[in-house]
């Protein structure tokens, strides 16, 4: 039953190694430098004539705040505006790790949403990361909420990396 046997091309491809070598599958998401801003957030709102946030004076960004995080969105809104970027939002470990790796850049002091759902006393909560200079992942929301503290960033979701075990030549002992 076992044995040492020269493998060829065709037989290590059609017969043994698919029962052997494992594929590995190394996805990787990188979070968006900053959170989304007015001035993004209008390109957004402009395109697609979704609401713009209820402090924008008839459609309009205040003066002097392009620069500055949306907020008064609630989660409907920041998951439509990643997709529409062709994004999403990050899960609360991305986020997390992101931030403890110190690689989270903030230009607000806002609560940022995330995908990730939890369930309290029967209803579903979104976790919100932040505020400042934290990596706190505490906060807990209702996805139709807004206020002036909540904002968002979104994640790009890189190509997978496949790695495939070294093809050996030679004998294959089975």
């Amino acid at each position: 039953m076992f044995g040492t046997f020269k493998a060829t091309h065709s037989s290590l491809f059609g017969h043994c190694w698919a029962f052997f070598l494992p594929v590995y599958f190394l996805a990787a998401a990188v979070l968006d430098p900053g959170e989304v801003t007015n001035g993004d957030y209008l390109k957004f709102v402009l395109a697609t004539r979704h609401a713009a946030p209820e402090y924008w004076v008839n459609g309009r960004i205040p003066a002097g705040k392009d620069n500055e995080p949306v907020v008064l969105v609630n989660f409907h809104d920041v998951n439509g505006y990643c997709r529409f970027v062709g994004r999403r939002l990050p899960t609360v470990d991305e986020w997390k790790s992101t931030c403890e790796a110190g690689k989270l850049k903030k230009r607000g002091d806002i609560w940022e949403w995330t995908s990730t759902d939890v369930d309290i006393g029967g209803q579903t909560y979104k976790v919100l990361c932040g505020p400042a200079n934290t990596c706190d992942c505490s906060h807990r929301y209702l996805p139709q909420w807004k206020n002036e503290v909540k904002g968002f960033r979104c994640v790009q979701d890189q190509t997978p990396v496949t790695w495939l075990p070294v093809l050996l030549q030679g004998d294959v002992i089975l």
